[in-house]
This record gives structure tokens, sequence and C-alpha cells, in this order.
């Protein structure tokens, strides 16, 4: 990595019409390794192989560990699941350590310690030469690791109170400081995947400190677990399998679950041998040759092994590349450095605040440092005010490191990520002299959702959902009459509807006792979610006097516990003021209650955490920055929540409602935390910014901030390992008494359309669109039960005798027979009558990018299929031809995002958002109908030049001009059918 940092400005970051094709470009770099020009490895492709041999490597750290301690208390904790979670943290921990020296170790930070700046590459080739030696004694020899722990603890203790959290703190895992936990050997091994590459040494100095991040999340990708039975670890995915409980099963249902649970598939030599295996010993042999490198050996039974899981899934992290950080940077802060025409000066750079309140392992604060240090350099420059430097000093490092220590702040639940943010920091900074402690009070471990504001706390939280006692209703009643209500935060609901769809497992449902539900006399829902009780002003619990310790107890009443000798201890809106005054007296219960939930949920009362920022006359952040994690709480990829932090979201925050999200609480959260004119930069799912579900979020962001004209889309694969489009939210920080727009879908900026095509489809879209009626949804809801009562099979086989489609075996203008049949008695969802099926005029695949219809026969499909149908005007044979005519296709992918991104789907909403010919096009229906009757009923496609008939049709119904045509012939001619099989 260079130690220049890039400039701001149109020529290096462009706008976005000029950016499409480049993300797409290095996009397609990232997945080759190649380098971006193609002329040699890029710094991806080298922390590519450095992150698959370091996942490697934490099982030799998790076997050297065993090897070593098989029967200690580090190993026996991992009896129960926190054990293993903390254990696992540790693992990580000690991985993170050795990538981290390597990297300073590269760039010349580690000056002045044993080992002339290399110690790492100096006890590598120690070891490297006592193995040529000594051969298997190195795996009795426990000396090697004292020499790490020590250069990490002597690199610690540089600073005044040194670092804190998983990565640097000494009591987070004491088995890692310097007990000879590790033998010489294990750790030879482990250093051989850190630094070697098919015999080639890796190349740390190619990589960027953002790289860090990456590797951090490629570790998150496995769960510690315990073997029940002997096991094997096979490829691709480097899955565990159990062989015992493998080979309990009958053969055909052992290659059925090796292909489930390990993505597994064998050839038919190799699955005769699984199938006929008669002991583990016969099934581990017949898997040999896809045992996984990374274990190859069997695992024993009861032994701990790393299984790829779905940690990093449900913590939705995932670095974000930095062609996407700077650019989303980059327009974030630039409004903020150019006000009014005028350049920066060195104190507007430097009284910047700038957040991310999710910054896992700091991409996003060391880009905002490294933009903000060129910027303040142009400053000093400018007004020839430049700071004094020592000889040879250069300038740059020392307009980071005040970047780094004034302007940057940030927040992650996660108290490893925090390290690996205030290290990468310390390593962008590059300046030797700095304590690794030098962004202590920036960098913050906490839950930046869950917190409480001064304001708050002077009243009894009357939305949590606390235990209530006998005549505690008639009480409450009272209070709520006689109390006024506080001031309603900037940004809440003015009105909450209620919760879409089922609730998540363990939330508040209908019907449910009346201790899980908003007590009678509260406000309905969508009021303020502070109390209308109001405590007196002179303690701890009054807003004027608010500490930590009465933030932490009034938030901890939104999850005090339900039931048992606890329950007993709520306060009540009579007793409130009490247990607001007992908040910081150590011996009270309640008191010692309310601090053990605020460890455990790591409240983050953003007031306190950040006085200098929310104690100014305009307080907030001046920009919000990052990528928030992407979780869903409903839907197929429904991740679970905590029923109590479920009811405390919806009360409290309005984007939690609709499609119920982490990262759309995290858009209004950090919308909410920034100053009138302060800046929001955040990478988000594109499908935020037009789905009807995410309209809740809108609304909630759009009440706050008012966005950006051109919002930038990354595309599908911006991500390493997710197929997910995301797009950038760029805004602006409403002055409080600015009028708040109804959130309206947000604008993307468009790249792909030339001025035809803009034109083209602005004209279609202003025609009135196909009657509704015409379509609809039809097709059989599998559910997960009954898709085991289909099978795939050309002829019918008892039970499996009724014949029903798929999405695959409808092509243009053609119904393939099917190529499965359900069990039609035994299915548990609704499956249709017959009749309903017959009335089905045409079928219209779904998984496309584009309308691709045929007539129907009348027999059932799956939910993969949509249905047409026809009224008085447009006969199925009409319909048919102007679905699969290039310009309705050109319309459909042009104008809906989803069709050109991501896993193609054509939804009914689309299908009736179709325009309809104008009055002088709709007399070519007849026509239409004429072709269609031809050439639907032979059910075998449309013929090339039907296909241009069928085309200049449409174009002549639609009014095209000649320069349309051409740009929806070009289109239709780089833009194939799918395959018939997928």
């Amino acid at each position: 990595m260079s130690s220049e940092c890039p400039q701001l400005s149109a020529a290096l970051l462009g706008r976005d019409r000029e950016r499409g094709g480049a993300f797409a470009q290095r996009g397609a770099a990232k997945r080759t390794g190649a380098s971006f020009d193609g002329s040699a490895p890029s710094a991806d492709g080298v922390a590519r192989q450095l992150r698959d041999q370091a996942q490697g490597a934490l099982g030799e750290v998790l076997r050297g560990l065993q090897a070593a301690d098989p029967q200690g208390g580090d190993v026996a904790c991992a009896g129960s699941a926190e054990g293993r979670r903390r254990l696992r943290a540790g693992l990580v921990s000690a991985l993170m350590r050795l990538i981290f020296l390597l990297y300073a170790e590269a760039r010349g930070l580690l000056a002045g310690v044993e080992g002339g700046g290399a110690p790492l590459a100096r006890l590598f080739e120690d070891l490297q030469e006592e193995r040529r030696r000594q051969g298997d004694d190195l795996e009795r020899r426990h000396g090697a690791w004292a020499r790490i722990a020590a250069l990490f603890c002597a690199l610690r203790d540089r600073g005044p109170g040194g670092a804190r959290g998983g990565l640097c703190d000494p009591d987070a895992h004491p088995f890692l400081e310097g007990r000879p936990w590790l033998s010489d050997g294990a750790l030879h091994r482990v250093l051989s995947a850190l630094l070697v590459h098919d015999g080639v040494p890796l190349r740390y100095g190619e990589l960027e400190v953002e790289h860090l991040g990456t590797l951090y999340e490629g570790l998150l990708a496995f769960d510690l677990e315990i073997a029940e039975g002997e096991s094997m670890a096979l490829l691709p995915s480097h899955v565990v399998v159990d062989l015992e409980a493998l080979l309990a099963l009958p053969g055909r249902d052992r290659l059925a679950q090796l292909e489930e649970v390990a993505d597994l598939k064998l050839g038919a030599r190799p699955a005769a041998r699984v199938a006929a295996a008669g002991s583990v010993a016969e099934l581990s042999q017949a898997l040999a040759r896809r045992a996984s490198p990374r274990q190859p050996d069997r695992i024993a039974r009861g032994a701990l092994y790393l299984q790829p899981g779905q940690l990093r899934r449900r913590a939705g992290s995932y670095y974000t590349p930095r062609e996407i950080t700077s650019h989303v940077v980059e327009r974030t802060l630039s409004p903020l450095l150019g006000r009014d025409g005028r350049p920066a000066a060195p104190a507007d750079v430097l009284a910047l605040a700038v957040c991310d309140p999710a910054m896992g392992s700091g991409a996003f604060l060391v880009e905002a440092c490294r933009q903000l240090a060129a910027r303040l350099v142009e400053a000093w420059q400018s007004a020839g005010a430049a700071p004094p430097l020592a000889p040879g000093e250069p300038l740059l490092p020392r307009a980071m490191a005040l970047v780094a220590e004034r302007c940057l702040h940030g927040v992650d639940l996660d108290p490893l990520a925090v390290d690996l943010a205030r290290l990468s920091l310390w390593l962008v900074v590059q300046d030797a002299r700095l304590p690794l402690s030098f962004l202590d009070g920036k960098l913050r471990c906490g839950d930046s959702l869950i917190g409480a504001e001064r304001a708050e706390v002077g009243g009894f939280p009357s939305a949590a959902r606390l235990p209530r006692g006998p005549g505690e209703r008639q009480t409450r009643r009272a209070l709520l009459r006689q109390a006024p209500a506080p001031p309603r935060p900037e940004g809440a609901p003015q009105e909450s509807a209620p919760p879409e769809g089922p609730p998540p497992e363990g939330a508040p449902k209908e019907g449910a006792p009346p201790e899980a539900t908003p007590p009678e006399g509260t406000p309905p829902e969508g009021t303020p979610p502070e109390a209308a009780e109001r405590a007196p002003r002179d303690g701890p619990g009054g807003a004027e006097g608010a500490d930590q310790a009465a933030l932490d107890a009034w938030m901890a009443l939104w999850f005090w516990p339900p039931a048992g000798e606890l329950a007993a201890l709520a306060p009540a809106p009579a007793t409130f003021a009490r247990y607001m005054a007992a908040a910081r007296e150590p011996a009270d219960p309640r008191a010692a209650l309310s601090r053990r939930i605020a460890e455990e949920r790591r409240f983050l009362h953003w007031e306190l955490a950040f006085p200098g920022v929310f104690d100014r006359s305009e307080p907030g952040f001046d920009a919000v920055i990052g990528n928030p994690p992407w979780v869903a709480y409903v839907g197929r990829a429904a991740q679970p929540i905590a029923p109590e932090v479920f009811h405390l979201h919806l009360r409290r925050n309005p984007a939690f409602h609709g499609y119920r999200s982490l990262h759309g609480l995290f858009v209004h959260r950090a919308a909410s935390l920034l100053r009138p004119g302060g800046r929001l930069g955040l990478v988000i799912p594109t499908s935020v910014s037009d789905l009807d579900g995410y309209g809740p979020t809108r609304r909630a962001h759009d009440a706050l901030c008012a966005v950006d004209s051109d919002l930038p889309s990354f595309g599908s694969d911006a991500f390493d390992g997710v197929f997910q489009p995301c797009m950038g939210l760029l805004s602006t920080r409403l002055a409080p008494a600015a009028p708040r727009t109804v959130a309206a879908p947000w604008p993307l900026a468009r790249s792909d359309l030339d001025v035809v095509s803009r034109r083209l489809l602005e004209r279609l879209g202003a025609l009135p669109p196909l009657p509704a009626a015409l379509f609809g949804e039809r097709g059989f809801q599998t559910t997960a039960e009954d898709a085991e009562r289909i099978r795939r099979a050309d002829a019918p086989e008892p039970p499996y005798t009724c014949p029903i489609r798929e999405g695959t075996d409808v092509g243009e203008l053609i119904a393939r027979a099917p190529r499965h049949h359900v069990d039609r008695a035994g299915v548990k969802g609704r499956f249709r009558k017959d009749e309903d099926w017959k009335a089905v005029r045409l079928l219209i695949r779904q998984t496309a990018r584009y309308p691709i219809a045929a007539l129907s026969d009348g027999l059932p499909f799956r939910n993969s299929i949509l249905a047409g149908f026809s009224d008085a005007t447009w006969s199925e044979f009409a319909l048919l031809c102007y679905l699969n005519s290039s310009p309705v296709r050109w319309w459909h992918y042009t104008r809906h995002r989803d069709a050109r991104e991501g896993m193609p789907q054509v939804k009914i909403a689309h299908l009736r958002a179709i325009p309809a010919p104008p009055p002088a096009g709709a007399a070519l229906i007849a026509a239409l109908d004429a072709l269609g009757r031809e050439l639907g009923p032979a059910n075998a496609g449309l013929p090339a030049d039907a296909r241009r008939h069928l085309d200049g049709m449409v174009a002549d119904m639609l009014e095209m001009t000649e320069e349309e045509r051409g740009c929806v012939a070009r289109w239709a001619a780089a833009t194939p059918l799918p395959r018939p099989d997928g």
C-alpha cells in the first residue's frame, strides 16, 4: 500500500455515469484475483489467498490447543455453547494478532523491536531451521508463542491506558498471554499458512489495511462445535459430517445427506462405495479423496472442530471493497468541504465529526481518514499554515494522525471488531510513535441501536413490557391522566402501523397475556415510547442530571426479567422516582440488576459516549457513514430476534415496520445522529430504495433527511460471496423546521441509459398499463414439507401421479411436458381444484429477466409460474404475442431494477405495469390475436421471421421511432433467452 493518500477530485472519483462499467470490471477482477488492468495478481487476490489459508490456520490453532491441553480448563469450558463462543473468540484473536503483527512488520512499524523490525519473519526462520534439525521434537516444545505474546504486550503497553477489547485486552483471553498453550510445531504450521502460498512468500506489502477486515470476516464464517460421533471434513465446502450418523442411514439416503449437508455430489463409483460401506472405516475410505486438506484426518468423538456456519450471515457483516467505500465517503464528505464556493480551511476540516455506527474493522473510517487528511494538506498548503514538522517528516502522516484523533468516531457491538478498527487506523496513519491507545475514547464497543437520551429518563417508560402486579392497571391509568406528556423526539412516528405479517418466534402476539402486551391505559401504539409519567428533576433520574447510571437504569426497564424473584423488583409508576434515585447505589438489588443488563446488552447512550459531539450548540455528527449489517427479520432469510428486542424496536424505531430489518433500523438511527446540514452515506441493499415493504424505512429516513438526486448503484456482486444488489444512500439532514416529505422510491442513477433509451422509457411509462385482471398468482405454494411430496420424474409413479409444471418448463411460446409429479393427496398446502387450473389462459415464467409466456393446457403448476388471463379486448392469443415481443421485454428489463440485478424475477406488479398501446395502436390488437392463433397452439416457439414480424407489429402499436426500434433490437441481440433447464 502506498503511503500517499488519494486526492479528492472529480478526476479521481468521477461521476456515476462514468463509473458504471468500472464497478463491474473491478468486480470481475476481484473474482479472478487479477489486477484491475490484468497485468499482475491484485491486492484482492493476495487477500483471497491469505484468507483461505488463514481459515486453515485457524483449524491448526484449535488442534494445537487441544493437543497441548486436551483436558485443561480452556478446552473443558467448551462444553457449553457460551464456552465455545468464548473459546472461538480467543482463537480468532490469536490468529488476528499474528496477522496484525505481520502486516505491521511489512510496513516497518515494528522497528526497534527484537528481530530487526521483522520479528515474526525471524521467528519463522528459526522454527524452520529447528524443524530441519530436530524434526518432530518441535511438537514437544512450547517456547515460541511467548515471544509473540511479549511482542504484542510491548506494543499494547506503549501508550497510557493501553488498548481495550477482544484483540488487545490481556484479560479477555488469558490463555493467549504467554503460557505454553501452543507447541512450537503447531505455531510453525500456523506461520507457514500465513506466510507462504504454493511455496512463494505471501506479499503482505501488497495488502491494504482494509484487507484486515476481509480476513476477519472470513474467520467469522466458522462455528466451534463438538463432534458427537467420529467425523470427517469434506470438500468442496469443508463441512464436517458425522460419519457414525451417516452410517446409520440407508445407502441411498447417505448420498442425499451428503449432497444436502456438505454440497458433495459423488460420481457413480464412489457413490456405490459410500452406499455399500458397512463401517466408519469403510465409509471414511470411500470419502478419502474428498477429505478437506484443512482437516485431512478423522475427527474423534468429543473433539472440537470448526464448522462452516451461519454466524457471518446472522451478523450480516461483510467486508466492503475499497472502490465502494471511496465513492460513498467522497460523495458524503465533499458537500461539507466546499460550502459557499470556498475551499475548506484547516479548522473547517478538523472541526468535522464523522461517525460509523456499525464500523466493523473500520474500512469506512480508514477511507474517511485518507480523504480528510488529503483535504487538510490542501488546506494547509493553500493557507500557508502547515504545522511545524521534524526534519524529514512528511506532511500527510501528520494530517492523518490529526484527522484520526479529532474527527473520527465509531461504534460496534463486537469488541474484537473495535480493536481491529483501532489497529487499522493506527496502521493507516503509519506513525510508530503513536500508542495503540490513541483512539480509545473515539471508538466504542456498544449497541448503536439500544440506548437512551437524557430527555427520556425523566418519565416512566410506559411501553416497556414490565411485570405488572394486581391493581397496577388502575394506578397506571390514574397517573397517565394526571401527568403531561413529554415532547416527541424528532423523527418519532406520528402513527405506527400494526406489525405486518407474523411476528418472529417469541415476539408479542395477538391475544397474549396482559404482561406481554401494552397495559390498559397506555396511549395507543405510535405515541412516544417514553413515559407520560414524570420523575423529579433533582437527582440522577432527572433529565438534566442524567448520568450513565440513570440512563442504564431507565433503559434496563425494557429488558427486565418477566418472571422469577427479580421480576418482583420491577418498578411501577408510583415507585419509578425511587428506583431512579437508587440507580447509583451499589447495594441496591435493582441498581445491580440494571447494571448487569446494561453490561450484557452493551447499551450505548450517544450523548454520554461522545459528549464533544452532542454538547455543541447544534448537536450531532457532521457525517455518518458505513455499511450497516444486512439482517432481515422477515421472509425466507429471516434471522431470530429476541422478543424483548423486537418489542423495543417496534415501539421506539419508526423504521421497524413493514419489512423489518437491521439495516432499516440503522438507516433511521444514522439519520437521527446527524446535525442539521449533516451528511449521510450508507451502503444498503438496493431493494430498500423501491420495495413497498421498505416504505416505513424510507418514510422514517425522509422525515429527517433529503436524499440526493442520483444515488449510486453498485450492482449484484460488489461483495465477495454475496449475491445481493447494493446501493449508496446519500442524503442531507434537514433543518428542524424544514417541511417533511412522504417517501417515494429513492432515485438510483442510471448510467446504463443513453438519451434514446431514457426518452423511450419515459414515454412508455406515461402510457396507461394493461388491465390488472389479466394477471394473477395461481401456482401451488410449496412449503419445505410439501417439497418432499414432489418428485422429478417424466412419468407418474404412485403416489406421485399428478403432473405439475415449474418455471423452467415454460419457454417462449412453448409449454414443455411437466418434469415433476406431485403426491396430490399428501400435500399440506392448498392445491387448487382442476377448474381453477383450467381457467388460466397463459403460463408466464417467474424466474426470468423479462416476460416469457406460453399457452396453458390446464395442468397444475408451482408458484414459479404466474398466470395470465383474457378479457374482451385482450384474448390470450393477443396477450401471448404482446408479452413475448422484444419492445415489451425491453421495457420490463429496463424499467425494473430486479430484472437487471440479483436473482431475476417477473412479478405480478411488473406485469400489471406493462404499458398498453395508445388508442391508435390498439387497433392492431386484432392482428396480434391472429398471429397468436397461428403460433401459440403449435407450441413450437417463435421462428426468427415471425419474431421480426411480431416486433415490428408491437413497435408500430407503441409508435416507436427508428432510433427506438434500433435500441430495442440491439438489446434483444445482446440478451438471449434463458436455457430450458434454468
